[in-house]
């Protein structure tokens, strides 16, 4: 019977290819995941359930990033911008045990991470939207309860308050934290965020790990380039590009603008073969702690 079914559909120009890759339906219950050394708590919904199963190191090179900088300063901290139901954290805290600042805007994400709050240690959390200036603004959420993307407009159906990362920072005195290594995942919000965590920047010159998912930014209006770039003026050097599976393009500099601009154009066209990038940024007095990191994930190639 398959291979009639086979047949049928060559004729038509189609054919089965068996992929590897499992079908793990959602849930609307709760499950938990295995992340790093740790079971999560999440929603059988959020896609990160389906993504760790599938993928059991997936975001391992963050993990490998925060051991590294840990490795050139013992006393720092890291920042979790969208830390969504604690797995970066897990995925951190399986490499090194350090002190997380875990920042989630939306609540049911945030009822979770707080659940899972109690496998770690050393965890501070902080309820809030993050953007570039403190402000009340009218948005529509999709993905809501997983990975929320704020779509800003009038239309929009409910007004929240934004927060700068600076602001939150200040407010919990956390200012005087060694704040070495700073990640930001929020879905298309990542450079506009970094625009509110400038402070931070300039005072703490933290490792920057984001998420650049160019067709979220694309359908609100974020340029991003110019933001990547201004970090240039900041004394920032190296700049490293993953695929969204984790896995190293290109390290380069950041005076090497044209380079920079064409993976930037590539993520942003229609036609691009990847989700989007996770992109390291390393301040020029951290260039030998980007070395050995490099040469880590250069390993895993």
């Amino acid at each position: 019977m398959k291979k009639i079914i086979r047949n049928f559909l060559q004729r038509l120009g189609y054919d089965i290819i068996k992929t590897g890759v499992p079908f793990i339906p959602q849930t609307k219950k709760d499950v938990e995941v295995k992340v790093g050394n740790y079971s999560i708590v999440m929603p059988g919904y959020n896609v990160q359930a389906v993504n760790y199963r599938l993928y059991p190191d997936l975001n391992a090179q963050f993990g490998r990033l925060a051991k590294t900088v840990h490795s050139f300063y013992p006393d720092m901290t890291l920042i979790d911008v969208g830390a969504n139901v604690g797995d970066t954290i897990a995925v951190v805290k399986t490499q090194v045990d350090i002190p997380v600042i875990g920042v989630e805007g939306d609540e049911v994400t945030y009822s979770y991470l707080k659940r899972n709050r109690k496998l770690f240690s050393d965890i501070e959390l902080v309820n809030t939207f993050l953007g570039e200036k403190t402000e009340e603004m009218k948005v529509s959420f999709e993905k809501s309860g997983w990975n929320a993307t704020i779509i800003p407009g009038e239309k929009g159906e409910q007004q929240i308050s934004f927060k700068t990362l600076d602001a939150v920072i200040a407010d919990g005195n956390f200012n005087n934290r060694n704040l070495k290594l700073l990640k930001v995942d929020v879905e298309g919000f990542d450079t506009i965020v970094l625009r509110g965590a400038w402070d931070i920047i300039h005072k703490h010159k933290p490792v920057v790990f984001l998420e650049y998912n160019r067709q979220n930014m694309i359908s609100i209006r974020e340029e991003g380039l110019s933001t990547l770039m201004a970090f240039k003026d900041a004394g920032y050097n190296r700049i490293v590009f993953f695929d969204h599976k984790g896995t190293l393009i290109l390290a380069t500099s950041l005076k090497n603008t044209a380079e920079v601009k064409y993976l930037h154009e590539y993520a942003s066209s229609p036609k691009n073969l990847i989700g989007y990038y996770d992109i390291c940024l390393f301040h020029e007095q951290d260039d030998s702690l980007a070395e050995k990191y490099l040469e880590w994930e250069r390993t895993f190639l």
